[in-house]
């Protein structure tokens, strides 16, 4: 073979290769631009009726109207949520099958229970939160402290620590950070949902409980039936105010619940954009805040790297906790 042809088949060999990625470009920008034709499965991975489900069906008639298509909210529990987060991990990544989560399935969960059945790095394409709400640090009127500071001197005279009810993964690491941020030891006692621990608050069985804000803890805030001792905001809560971030008197201290919008990983970045002003679209909507401040979630928009940000920071914070609180694996 004469170097001439060599040099022949070996141009022709690439000429072929763009050719083919064009095509490819091409493809995809098109199917981009086509993006979406077809209704888009907008996956809760809780319970019908929760918080989570309260916002995607709050935010799914001014999506369907941004989109130009119908939006369709389905639940799919179980296994903490890993169960629905893994079916949108192993959905086709063409946007038509995107998840509405919390941290705890994205940055908890898969530290906790490393058989979790997805990435939570690699597995998904962030698109943008959507809400965020502070943990609040309540007690029965009985609780022999009534802020930061009284609570701290009181469980320096527990050796055996305080006892926090907690539910879930989120509470669970929040109550961890908030003991060590402190310098105090508790005993943490799980129930099995909020509304439990709400019980067992108001009936002095476990005086001190870190949960989400809700409705009903404010009204029993409000009737004296409980008392909140800090909130885990940076700044004043508007659904309490005259309560104090915990962080006047722990500086830095904050314990957030976060809810996002996830697509699976290799979604063109058109379509993750497309998703991005939708749901942004979506948020001001009239109305859709006021769904969301009734269950004491605010409002939050970022750009799909920020939230890719907030995960990895979430997982080196879980990481960081489950190492130097040796919280056992599952």
């Amino acid at each position: 073979m004469s170097i001439t042809r060599r040099g022949l088949i070996a141009r022709s060999a690439a000429l072929f290769t763009a050719l083919c990625a064009a095509q490819l470009l091409l493809a995809t920008q098109a199917g981009a631009q086509a993006y979406p034709n077809k209704p888009i499965r907008l996956i809760v991975n809780f319970a019908a009726g929760g918080t989570s489900d309260v916002m995607a069906r709050a935010m799914a008639k001014p999506l369907s109207a941004a989109l130009g298509q119908p939006v369709v909210v389905e639940n799919k529990t179980g296994a903490l949520g890993a169960i629905g987060a893994g079916e949108v991990a192993r959905a086709a990544p063409d946007g038509y099958t995107i998840l509405l989560t919390t941290q705890g399935s994205l940055t908890e969960i898969p530290v906790l229970s490393p058989k979790t059945p997805y990435d939570p790095s690699k597995s998904f394409a962030p698109v943008t939160l959507v809400g965020e709400a502070p943990l609040v640090l309540f007690a029965h009127p009985s609780f022999p402290a009534n802020d930061m500071k009284g609570l701290i001197a009181y469980a320096k005279t527990q050796p055996q620590g305080v006892n926090v009810s907690v539910t879930g993964s989120s509470v669970k690491l929040g109550v961890y950070a908030l003991a060590g941020a402190a310098g105090i030891n508790v005993s943490q006692i799980p129930y099995p949902g909020q509304g439990p621990a709400l019980t067992a608050a108001l009936g002095g069985h476990t005086p001190l409980a870190l949960n989400s804000s809700s409705t009903a803890l404010v009204q029993h805030v409000q009737a004296g039936r409980l008392k909140v001792l800090g909130v885990g905001s940076e700044g004043p809560y508007k659904l309490l105010p005259g309560v104090p971030p915990i962080s006047q008197t722990l500086p830095g201290f904050t314990a957030k619940f976060w809810w996002g919008i996830f697509a699976p990983a290799g979604t063109p970045p058109a379509v993750v954009d497309k998703l991005n002003a939708a749901f942004r679209r979506a948020l001001a909507e009239p109305g859709v805040d006021d769904l969301f401040a009734a269950n004491g979630v605010s409002q939050v928009a970022t750009t799909p790297a920020e939230l890719a940000a907030i995960v990895t920071r979430g997982l080196a914070l879980t990481r960081a906790l489950v190492k130097q609180h040796q919280i056992p694996q599952e």
